[in-house]
């Protein structure tokens, strides 16, 4: 995922799984450089807290507000699509205007779990988030150093280290496919590891 004299840049949302990144960076020195990128859509983020700690930290950071509550009636698009997309637009924005083309991302083993089966049941293919994926020709790449690490597992080690969990509250948590998704693997919590384990089990042989 990295190289020597990488300059990386974090997506900071401020919850667990971008605080342990960030901290892990910031523990251990193996890039050149570090850029924290916080997109906030408008919803309420809890901004003063997150900049406060930024600052706490020494750390270079940027933070970007939006106003997507007021895009949203405009389209027909779902809420959770519209906030995602344009806050991913932002990021990309702003890492390449300050020479940053790699990106780490707070994706666990969870969310590719999840995001596999969305995939699978809203769009019709076989497909998950990679570990490392170039966008626009190479011009950006997404690295997940979380990827392989289940979520109660970060949750545990973010409290254990007494991490502060700074994201704002979402009017749409709960109410978007990506909830419904999760909530149907909590009925059954021991496929979980097995869904990800098909990922890298492909019968080539069985599929059209």
């Amino acid at each position: 995922m990295l190289e020597d004299n990488d300059r990386l840049a974090i997506a900071f949302s401020g919850g667990k799984d971008s605080m342990l990144l960030l901290n892990f960076f910031l523990d251990n020195p193996i890039v050149d450089e570090l850029l924290v990128i916080h997109i906030d859509p408008g919803f309420g983020e809890k901004t003063k807290a997150i900049r406060d700690y930024l600052e706490s930290k020494g750390v270079d950071f940027v933070i970007h507000k939006l106003n997507i509550r007021d895009e949203i009636p405009k389209s027909s698009e779902s809420p959770c699509f519209i906030c995602s997309r344009r806050r991913r637009e932002y990021l990309f924005r702003i890492a390449l205007e300050n020479n940053y083309k790699k990106i780490a991302f707070g994706h666990n083993r969870d969310d590719i779990v999840v995001t596999f089966l969305m995939n699978l049941f809203f769009h019709g293919e076989v497909s998950t988030s990679l570990p490392v994926q170039e966008f626009f020709g190479d011009k950006i790449e997404i690295i997940r150093p979380l990827y392989f690490l289940w979520e109660d597992w970060i949750t545990n080690i973010t409290t254990k280290m007494g991490l502060p969990l700074l994201s704002g509250e979402c009017p749409y948590q709960g109410k978007n496919k990506r909830n419904e998704i999760k909530e149907l693997i909590e009925l059954h919590p021991h496929t979980k590891a097995n869904l990800y384990k098909a990922l890298f089990n492909i019968k080539k042989d069985y599929l059209p």
